[in-house]
């Protein structure tokens, strides 16, 4: 099976480093200084437990790979509109994509188990239509990444969790055919990766996590143990779970986080959200997939979300504020 991780940064980096170390048949597309140490000394990978560096081919141009049977794109979601050219290129009759992302999914209504919202574009996540026509929304499958790397230098990863998570799904629902074929073939070099028969509860699981904490990790330019160490952002914290598992609901998905756990896990981590991440850096934010779909779900569920409608503005003028970002609308 031939693999291309689109956009092997920091995770998607992780990803492609395990799975050459085990010898899958796996490309790299990459740019920038990043991409010129891959090239020139190979891909780096570090953690807790241990350090090690893989070769494999790597570019900046998909035409350099041709059709793939399978391309695991981790570009992130305000930036897939400008991939389509690489994702055509790397695509023949079969080959299946698996978008992992942070934030709502701009394919989430296709394949839809309810057939009032079944094949409703998210205009917001996918302007145009572009990705749902020209990607071809027949070729998706979802992924929920639960893994925290940082690029800490050109060609070096490092992850902060010895162990992390990869959850594939199809739209379609159930563990189809496809599914299951590609996460048999990437289990050799990716411990964690497991198959969902419903994509839709994991991907709402991971969005609450991501406005809970993009939200308070951005307006309060604070690590997620900091905030969860306050009590009043902790509770802060806790409603924003609690609306958007709610939006989930409204939309006939039932996704409760443990927060038990999740608060155990946070207490004294100094891991920044990705999207606090990219504000410091200069980066785009992914408010419109983390944040403002989730806005325009609650509205079409017609379930109200009066803390993420208070902070949501806050977020996008401190968004604004920091020379080199572009806030979302």
């Amino acid at each position: 099976m031939k693999i291309t991780i689109l956009g092997a940064g920091a995770v998607g980096g992780h990803i492609a480093a395990h799975l050459a170390r085990a010898g899958l048949a796996v490309s790299a597309l990459a740019r920038g200084p990043h991409l010129a140490a891959i090239q020139a000394n190979g891909l780096r990978l570090t953690t807790g437990a241990e350090d090690f560096t893989v070769r494999l081919p790597a570019s900046d141009r998909a035409e350099d790979f041709g059709p793939q049977d399978v391309v695991i794109s981790t570009v992130k979601a305000h930036s897939l509109t400008s991939v389509v050219p690489a994702l055509t290129a790397l695509s023949g009759p079969e080959t299946v994509i698996v978008y992992a992302l942070n934030g709502v999914p701009w394919w989430y209504f296709h394949q839809h188990p309810n057939p009032v919202l079944a094949e409703r574009p998210l205009e917001r996540l996918d302007p145009g239509g572009v990705l749902w026509r020209d990607g071809g929304v027949e070729r998706a499958l979802g992924c929920v990444i639960q893994s925290p790397n940082t690029i800490v230098a050109p060609g070096v990863i490092h992850c902060k969790w010895p162990r992390s998570s990869f959850v594939l799904g199809d739209p379609a629902g159930g563990l189809t055919p496809r599914l299951t074929a590609i996460v048999d073939a990437l289990k050799p070099g990716l411990e964690g990766v497991a198959a969902t028969a419903d994509i839709r509860v994991n991907v709402w699981m991971k969005v609450a996590l991501n406005v809970a904490g993009s939200c308070l990790g951005v307006l309060t330019q604070s690590n997620e143990g900091d905030v969860i160490a306050d009590a009043d952002l902790l509770a802060l914290y806790k409603t924003l779970l609690n609306e958007t598992c709610a939006v989930a609901a409204g939309l006939g998905v039932t996704a409760a986080p443990d927060i038990p756990a999740r608060l155990k896990a946070m207490t004294g981590s100094t891991h920044r959200a990705s999207m606090l991440q990219d504000l410091e850096a200069g980066r785009p934010l992914e408010i419109d997939a983390q944040l403002n779909a989730v806005q325009d779900l609650a509205r079409l569920a017609n379930v109200p979300t009066p803390t993420l409608n208070l902070l949501l503005p806050l977020l996008r003028a401190r968004a604004r504020t920091r020379a080199g970002t572009r806030a979302e609308r």
